[in-house]
């Protein structure tokens, strides 16, 4: 949702307060002393006139582009039924690419909506954006990103009485907004007459008070279900498919037949239409005889017969309205129940790759039937995506010009989109390939050597199949290594050097394997000279290149990357120079492009670590490298204190010229010049401390990388724990637990570390220790989860997950969850040996290995109690698994509690007989469960995903500058600032990415720190769905 989007709200409310003026008006007012207030960019005050006579105005910004003003066109009410236009201004027509302030347009004008040709790309998207209309698909593809994925609870968790007033989570005009707020303030105010002055020992009212912290929520309140309930919507058509006489036969399609399509009304009438370049129009077809000609002109005369323009129309829409009232009746109340949600809550996701997806989600969903569900064809085309050349697409992209503003944020939106697409292709092809549904290259090779080829993408899964990492642990080593490798991805995409390319990259770990998905590099498989290695070596240091242009080429990468030049050895004892990782290939595929691959070693060794703790088999790989946030870190560190020093020792030198000046000009010349002459080196070498680096060369970068090795566990690790300990960083899940070891640079295997640091014994430490502790149990379970389901067959998979977590959280509930395995999981000796004390001492043995921290055997009963919920919330999350939403015990419940519990949630205390026995059922219910969770509240497995994406840096400096603005005091500039990136960021990446949250959550807090409180309510409530929904 661009800027203009916001203007004009999804539900048609034409005469709302625009954001944009709104926001200008408040930087102009600005009274900031010692500020310059920015010049404000005047808007543009847009009509877009349709065919139809609608008039939708629109206000945008000099930087929104005219796609922007179209989409903003095609989701007004009154003009939804156009997806195929262009705008004209003075019988101009205006490139959809262009930004306003490009073109000649007045700050106030009018545009016409003129009607364009269809082709069937633009056919299918028509047809499947009604759909989408119709059968309000608010959630993500359930086959990419789990059941529920993307699904909003924020509308049914709202305060009840609405809180309402004031808060208004849609664009509202301004007298409207002043009106309810001053109703909001006299409920206030006659609510706190009522309220007595506490006395001096009571604790004054807030907002939690009375709040029961310890009790447990009701499950209700977080189910999609309920919130899917109140977005269902009427039905309008009984059904909309693509007709059974495609595809159009060629003399057909010379006539300009695209599509035909099937339409039963709500009346019960069925209707052939074709889908034609001028619009759609009813055929004379039916379901048993092929008639292509214009129902008008095939039954003229006839009685009921209409003329020929009651049956054509540019758009499906409106000729829908045309044949069938009710269509028409049915799809304006449509509109007016979409209207009454946030635009953000009922958003449809361009991609399911982006959804977020819950760990708790609805049991057995209802269907309805839909055959169009099916016809893919809508949105792939015959073909899918057979055809596409994801390589020459990525890489064609990366080759725009970024020179100007626009040119810039073309490209990073082209990027996102070609990233989003592949990643969602890649999540398929992989789960495909873990469900044994796609055909091996290599068929007779073992199966962890097997490699994969669908629609250009190129898969292979995380196994040392082919001994390249047997010397640094095998399969643990080749699976860290692929995850490192989309680290080096992602560092190279960021620093988008020109000439140098990476490879569309998605890490997939899905039901115990890892797949790794990939495009394809140009002549790859011909293994030609062309495409042969030419830097860096492919067999483990016996042969290496170091092609020049590719070395001058990778210059700009290592200073970024603070790494230096650096001397290896092949086998023939031959010295070659590097700035990489002799393990990073660099390669020129038959495109002519330079490629680097295998990037995985784009950070030194952690080598205090390597020699202290990877002795033997104590730690399961040798692959242990810093992370790219510590290097920074240090490097920063380091340069502050040569400063420092530097600053100090020429203080104590002044020279002889300035004997003769004041002490006030020598103070302000001492200061002009504190660093002139300063030089400050500071490099390090990927290769230190492996067998490929020559031993007698780069001493001073292998020094570099062990001090910044010590520099980890000595400084970063410790002032974490400190941190943690005083409550300075407080993280309340795992994930933000892992968020804020990453930013410091602290990898997770000192986990361990940090929890001996953190004092057992001290109350306010005790939580924060748990959640290290619980987030070491959910990495070692999900360890050995991978290992059980690599070692049972897949139709058991839901069993293990079952008995594992009943081991760790459900002993009170049932001794030994074995007892109730099926007959064939009893007959695996991997599951019927699996006792919950021999899970914990599992559990206890992977977090000695791999985090060095003892951990009580009996944790279960003196860690978990009580916590059993945290626990399992993490292992599902980390392991990809969706339970049934309910209110899970751990204990065997009282069953005089339990229908007091089922009584209770029918709302009364007089029970009808129906409800007497739908309490008794589900009390009966209750009672006979055997375990804690069954393997019936097992209902997902979901992919977990890493990519290698590209971030917008244009949109990201101008956040950041806009945050440093805001914390110097200069709300002016900052919230000027803050505005641009956030319509730099929702025309790269859209209004449905956390990055966009990101952004409307800094904006709230602007507009409220500016006293605009229904602006801030607003931008919070967009931040509040948006990160919930991704």
């Amino acid at each position: 949702m661009s800027t203009a989007e916001k203007n004009v709200d999804i539900a048609g409310s034409e005469s709302q307060t625009p954001v944009t003026e709104t926001t200008a008006d408040s930087v102009q007012q600005s009274d900031t002393p010692g500020i310059e207030t920015p010049q404000e960019e005047q808007p543009y005050r847009l009509t877009v006139k349709a065919p139809n006579g609608a008039q939708v105005p629109v206000l945008a910004t000099a930087q929104e582009t005219v796609q922007d003003i179209k989409q903003v066109v095609s989701e007004t009410p009154s003009t939804v039924e156009y997806s195929c236009f262009s705008l004209q201004y003075n019988g101009q027509r205006l490139n959809d690419f262009s930004e306003l302030g490009e073109l000649d347009l007045e700050l106030e004008c009018q545009l016409d909506l003129i009607e364009e040709e269809y082709t069937e790309r633009e056919a299918r998207l028509h047809v499947s954006r009604l759909r989408d209309l119709l059968t309000s698909t608010v959630t993500a593809s359930a086959d990419v990103a789990g059941v529920d994925a993307g699904a909003s609870v924020f509308d049914t968790i709202k305060h009840p009485e609405g809180v309402a007033d004031a808060v208004q989570t849609d664009l509202e005009s301004t007298e409207s907004k002043s009106d309810s707020t001053k109703k909001t303030k006299k409920k206030q105010k006659e609510k706190e007459k009522q309220v007595e002055t506490p006395k001096d020992n009571e604790v004054s009212s807030h907002a939690f008070q009375g709040f029961e912290f310890e009790s447990v929520p009701q499950f209700d309140v977080l189910s999609a279900e309920k919130a899917l309930k109140q977005l269902r919507l009427p039905q309008c058509v009984r059904q909309l498919v693509l007709s059974g006489w495609n595809p159009v036969p060629r003399h057909r399609h010379l006539q300009g037949d695209l599509l035909y399509l099937q339409v039963v009304t709500l009346e019960n009438q069925t209707f052939q239409i074709t889908s034609s370049r001028n619009g759609f129009f009813v055929n004379a077809s039916s379901s048993t005889r092929f008639n292509p000609a214009q129902y008008s002109e095939a039954y003229a005369g006839q009685p009921g017969v209409r003329g020929s323009e009651f049956y054509c129309a540019h758009s499906l829409v409106t000729l829908l309205r045309r044949i069938s009232p009710k269509f028409a009746q049915s799809f304006d109340q449509l509109q007016a129940e979409m209207a009454k949600h946030e635009p953000v809550e009922v958003l449809p996701f361009a991609t399911s790759e982006q959804a977020a997806t819950p760990w708790l989600v609805r049991n057995n969903a209802s269907q309805e039937y839909d055959s169009g569900r099916t016809q893919d064809m809508l949105r792939q085309g015959a073909q899918g995506d057979a055809l596409r050349d994801w390589n020459e697409e990525l890489q064609s992209i990366r080759e725009l010009p970024r020179s100007s503003l626009s040119e810039r944020v073309l490209r990073d939106r082209q990027l996102h989109k070609w990233h989003a697409e592949f990643g969602e292709a890649a999540i398929r092809g992989a789960m495909a390939v873990v469900e044994g549904e796609m055909l091996a290259l290599n068929p007779s090779d073992p199966q962890e050597q097997h490699m994969y080829l669908r629609d250009n993408i190129f898969y292979s899964k995380g196994f040392d199949g082919r001994e390249t990492f047997a010397e640094l642990g095998g399969d643990a080593a080749a699976h860290v290594a692929t995850g490192k490798d989309i680290t080096g991805v992602r560092l190279l995409n960021q620093l988008d050097v020109e000439g140098l390319n990476t490879l569309g990259s998605v890490v997939v770990d899905y039901r115990g394997v890892r797949v790794v998905a990939q495009s394809v590099v140009p002549g790859i498989f011909r293994r030609q000279e062309t495409t042969q290695i030419v830097y860096g070596s492919i067999d483990s240091g016996n042969t290496v290149g170091s092609d020049a242009e590719f070395h001058k080429l990778v210059e700009p990468v290592a200073k970024a990357l603070h790494f230096g030049e650096h001397t290896v050895k092949d086998a023939e004892g031959a010295e070659h120079k590097l700035f990489t990782s002799a393990d990073v290939k660099g390669l020129t595929g038959t495109d002519g492009r330079k490629y680097l691959l295998d990037l995985y070693r784009m950070t030194p060794v952690d080598v205090e670590f390597l020699e202290n703790e990877c002795k033997g088999s104590s730690y399961p790989h040798k692959l242990v490298l810093l992370r790219p946030e510590l290097i920074d870190i240090y490097w920063e560190n380091r340069v502050r204190k040569a400063v420092q020093e530097y600053a100090v020792e020429k203080a104590k030198k002044p020279s002889e010229e300035t004997k003769d000046e004041s002490e006030s000009q020598q103070d302000a010349k001492l200061t002009k010049d504190a660093l002139a002459g300063f030089e400050f080196t500071l490099e390090f070498s990927p290769d230190a401390f492996t067998a490929l680096q020559a031993k007698d060369s780069g001493e001073e970068l292998a020094n570099a990388v062990r001090d910044a090795s010590k520099f980890l566990r000595e400084v970063s690790v410790p002032a974490l724990a400190q941190d943690l300990a005083a409550y300075t960083t407080s993280p309340l899940s795992g994930d933000a637990l892992v968020t804020a070891m990453h930013q410091r640079g602290i990898n997770m295997r000192y986990l361990g570390q940090i929890a001996n640091l953190l004092p057992a014994d001290v109350e306010s430490a005790r939580n924060v220790r748990r959640l290290v502790i619980f987030e070491m149990i959910a990495r070692a379970t999900k360890h050995i989860l991978r290992k059980l389901f690599r070692q049972i067959p897949a139709h058991l998979h839901m069993e293990a997950f079952a008995l594992v977590a009943n081991g760790l959280v459900g002993t009170r509930y049932c001794a030994d969850p074995t007892e109730y395995l099926s007959a064939a999981a009893r007959a695996i000796p991997a599951l019927a040996d699996l006792k919950p004390e021999h899970l914990a001492a599992e559990v206890c043995s992977q977090i000695q290995q791999r985090f060095r921290f003892e951990l009580d055997a009996n944790f279960a009963d003196s860690l978990v109690k009580g916590s059993e919920r945290i626990l399992l919330r993490e292992i599902c999350i980390k392991s990809g698994v969706q339970l049934a939403l309910r209110d899970y015990k751990f204990e065997r419940p009282d069953e005089a509690a339990v229908y007091a519990a089922a009584v209770a949630s029918m709302g009364t205390q007089r029970l009808s007989k129906p409800a007497k026995r739908a309490v008794r059922a589900r009390v009966e219910a209750e009672m006979a469960r055997k375990l804690s969770i069954e393997v019936s509240d097992v209902v997902n497995f979901v992919a977990i995903t890493k990519a290698g994406v590209q971030s917008a840096s244009f949109a990201d400096e101008a956040f950041e500058a806009g945050r440093v603005s805001l914390e110097q005091g200069q709300k002016a500039l900052g919230l000027e600032l803050l505005l641009e990136s956030l319509a730099l960021h929702e025309q790269t990446f859209g209004v449905l990415h956390p990055e966009s949250a990101r952004c409307y959550a800094v904006v709230s807090l602007a507009h409220y720190d500016a006293g605009e409180h229904d602006l801030a309510a607003e931008f919070m409530t967009r931040a509040v769905v948006v990160s919930e929904r991704t």
